[in-house]
């Protein structure tokens, strides 16, 4: 056997030995430490959406979802709108995606389904909602992919805790001289499309892939929960942050815009704004502004609400408050 066969023998050894190494590791973490997988993936331009026809589970909620043709946790819709159907398509985040419950349980589908008799006439409910979407992708996906739909209604979940937050990455869209500018980025190359789309890939299906991920990215993900914590405190501050204003402002351009594209299809815009957990209760608020400034009076709970509620009024768009509904429900013992 000539050294180079020799090296070529070695190295498949290597090769086989690490296969084999990653296939155990694989099936330990699945049988006794299974991670949370992905369902999602980005296209060109880097908006997130979940994987078309999949179907995992995913052990950190016990509960295995779907994911229709279109990549939507919802069941089957046809592009072409039915005669006679009034069609509604639901823009939002992980509330609104709901996985941690079965979809019959989320808030789209009770929706359809409390919609099906006192509408008079049929509802559908098309829910695109994406984890992770602020206001921004939201707009970025009406202008790519959701007219198609040809909604009458465009329901925005308005999630108050870090919608605006999410808006003020400016990924694909920002504020130039006051007026909204689409942010024209930097397309990905096909190498590097396919190299985002290999780590979806393995982020949707590979126990070890997500285990490695969450060790290399811990410490981010902890920065970026510090910061959201001092978003939320910053919400409910009597004097708006300067930050937030311009979060507000951008959020008001971006669903103004929303508000734009849909008149000129014939359909409208509706908010639906969703409250904070902290909200619910007198005292979960006390212990907020208590610990953030030392004083339990020292924040106001109304105020991310009247922030979007102005928007709103501003864009003319209607706006739907839950917080009264689920302070009365919370009070009541729920």
């Amino acid at each position: 056997m000539t050294r180079a066969t020799r090296a070529l023998v070695a190295g498949a050894v290597v090769v086989v030995a690490l296969l084999v190494g990653v296939a155990l590791g694989e099936i330990g973490l699945r049988l006794f430490y299974p991670q949370p997988l992905g369902v999602w993936h980005h296209d060109p331009v880097g908006l997130a959406l979940h994987w078309p026809g999949l179907t995992t589970y995913l052990p950190q909620f016990g509960q295995t979802v779907s994911f229709n043709s279109a990549g939507m946790r919802d069941r089957e819709h046809t592009v072409d709108k039915p005669a006679g159907v009034f069609r509604i398509l639901v823009l939002g985040d992980s509330f609104m995606e709901a996985l941690q419950v079965p979809f019959e349980q989320s808030f789209p589908g009770l929706l359809e389904r409390a919609l099906a008799g006192p509408a008079g006439r049929h509802v559908e409910v098309v829910n695109a909602s994406v984890s992770g979407w602020g206001t921004d992708d939201e707009l970025q996906y009406l202008e790519r992919y959701g007219l198609r739909w040809s909604p009458d209604l465009i329901l925005v979940a308005v999630t108050l805790h870090n919608d605006i937050s999410d808006n003020l990455r400016e990924r694909f869209h920002t504020l130039k001289d006051g007026a909204l500018v689409h942010q024209p980025g930097a397309d990905a190359t096909f190498l590097q499309y396919k190299i985002v789309q290999l780590k979806g890939f393995l982020a949707a299906r590979s126990h070890a892939f997500q285990l490695l991920s969450r060790a290399r990215f811990s410490r981010k993900m902890q920065q970026e929960a510090g910061q959201l914590g001092s978003h939320v405190t910053a919400l409910f501050t009597p004097t708006t942050d300067p930050h937030i204003a311009r979060g507000v402002e951008l959020t008001e351009r971006l669903l103004a815009r929303m508000q734009a594209l849909a008149s000129a299809r014939g359909s409208r815009v509706v908010l639906v704004l969703l409250p904070l957990g902290v909200q619910l209760s007198d005292p979960r608020f006390s212990e907020l502004a208590r610990a953030a400034t030392g004083s339990p009076t020292g924040l106001d709970l109304g105020k991310p609400q009247r922030l979007v509620m102005g928007v709103a009024d501003r864009t003319r768009i209607p706006a739907i408050d839950l917080l009264p509904g689920f302070r009365a429900w919370t009070a009541g013992g729920g």
